[in-house]
């Protein structure tokens, strides 16, 4: 999780600034317009779709059986009233989508505003007593805006009110419809049709709550992000719920990593050989690895992380609370099941190398360039440098982990993604930068290291 207060994070969407500002303060009063009359609109259109919707239900019941009766001779009973409940079904569905159009538009162009705002050099900074920075009264980023606020907001209220009319008439009507079918008798013997209405008018209900909600999810949300945090939230597991918006933010530093020019070809290589060997073929969650996190709780096997890239990902973005170990698993796992259906493998990499902490205080490969490798070079960075790098993700304490190290690197000679004279750079490397006192060797491990590799270099040598 990031804070907007560390300097390694500190990314917001473009500004600009214009010497002739006639052209944006233009735009900026017809958006207002725009907003102003969006909202104007939803609300009037909430009013009297209320007022429709409540006279058509009490039409339709209090006039139903002479409405049936009417029509017996040339239609019969159970289709009147299935003609009756299926209008009242197409009515809610068509009335909630049109209100989930007109909240898109309305967020829409308050997030054009406040991004016009800011491009006329407008900034309400942090006056959050003053002026809530979730709205667009006050907001200084346009995902403050949400598609949809909650269910405790005006937003919600259409919906409510909507589904509400529905589903009293899909009750009367399914009753009466039930009463035809099972008879008046057996009506009268057991309750089993009333229950049935009951059961189909709140599911009505609640289908139709559902369907508002995902027609207002936003671009990268989907229903198993909203899952995800509702489980959060049941678990106590605290999470940043703030999907768009931190997406956002992890794609302007992958950006500014390709304006830096650093090449993360190597780095991506060596982060799927160190990191995560199954990245590209699984979606998000390593059932292995969970299986070998499970084994290590219990004792039962090596410690283990059992954390893809993409749940890593996840953790560093959303999650805020990295304590209760399972419970944040949990939540992790789902977060990242969501991840893989909406940001590509390669995209996943990018952000991943941008995003993640590095060392203590390093967050993300530009900081770590900029820290270990005194900045963006020209050249591409090399295979060594690479594995040094990726080996310092996540490392809290600035400390050589000697004996993972030694393990990583033979795994990585074995598997053919470093040579033994890749492996005496990469020492080479962890020699600078302990000399430097950028990490520590607390252990005194690096002269075994240097050893072990100077000697596999001139067997390979002697061989050739």
């Amino acid at each position: 999780m990031y804070s907007d207060d560390e300097p390694a994070w500190r990314q917001h969407f473009p500004t600009y600034h214009f010497e002739d500002r006639d052209v944006a303060l233009e735009e900026y009063r017809l958006t207002a317009k725009t907003l102003e009359a969006d909202e104007r609109v939803f609300l009037n259109a909430a009013n009297i779709s209320i007022v429709i919707g409540a006279a058509f239900g009490s039409l339709a019941l209090g006039n139903l059986n002479a409405l049936t009766s009417s029509l017996a001779p040339y239609v019969p009973e159970l289709a009147t009233l299935f003609v009756v409940l299926l209008v009242s079904v197409a009515a809610g569905v068509i009335f909630l989508r049109y209100f989930a159009d007109r909240q898109k538009a309305i967020v829409f162009a308050g997030r054009k505003l406040i991004v016009l705002r800011r491009m006329l050099g407008m900034s309400y900074g942090r006056l959050q007593l003053v002026l809530p920075n979730w709205r667009v009264e006050g907001a200084d980023e346009p995902f403050a805006l949400r598609l949809f606020p909650g269910w405790n907001t005006y937003v919600a209220y259409p919906c409510y009110a909507l589904a509400g009319i529905s589903s009293v008439v899909v009750f009367f009507v399914g009753a009466t419809i039930l009463s035809k079918v099972f008879g008046a008798n057996h009506i009268s013997a057991s309750l089993h049709p009333l229950f049935l209405a009951i059961f189909l008018s709140v599911a009505w209900f609640v289908y139709l709550c559902w369907l508002y909600r995902k027609a207002l999810l936003d671009t990268h949300e989907r229903t198993s992000f909203l899952v995800a945090r509702t489980i959060a939230n049941i678990l106590g597991v605290r999470i940043d719920d703030r999907a768009e918006y931190l997406i956002y933010r992890a794609n302007l530093a992958t950006h500014e990593v390709h304006r830096l020019g650093i090449d993360l070809t190597s780095l991506k290589k060596m982060a799927v050989q160190i990191e995560d060997k199954e990245f590209f073929s699984h979606r998000g969650v390593s059932w292995k690895g969970i299986a070998r996190l499970l084994l290590s709780v219990m004792r039962l096997g090596p410690r283990s992380g059992g954390s893809t890239i993409t749940q890593q990902l996840a953790r560093t973005l959303f999650i805020v609370d990295q304590s209760k170990l399972i419970r944040r698993k949990l939540v992790e796992i789902l977060l990242a099941l969501w991840l893989s259906k909406v940001i590509s493998k390669d995209r996943v990499l990018e952000m991943y190398l941008a995003s993640v902490r590095f060392d203590y205080g390093v967050m993300g490969i530009a900081a770590a360039c900029s820290r270990f490798l005194k900045g963006p070079r020209e050249s591409a960075i090399g295979i060594a440098e690479a594995f040094f790098l990726i080996e310092r993700l996540s490392n809290v304490r600035s400390l050589l982990l000697g004996p993972r190290v030694a393990q990583t690197l033979r795994r990585a000679v074995y598997d053919g993604v470093l040579t033994a004279e890749d492996a005496v750079n990469t020492v080479a490397i962890y020699r600078r930068v302990i000399d430097q006192g950028l990490i520590n060797d607390q252990s005194k491990y690096l002269p075994e290291l240097e050893i072990e590799w100077l000697a596999a270099q001139q067997s390979v040598a002697g061989d050739v």
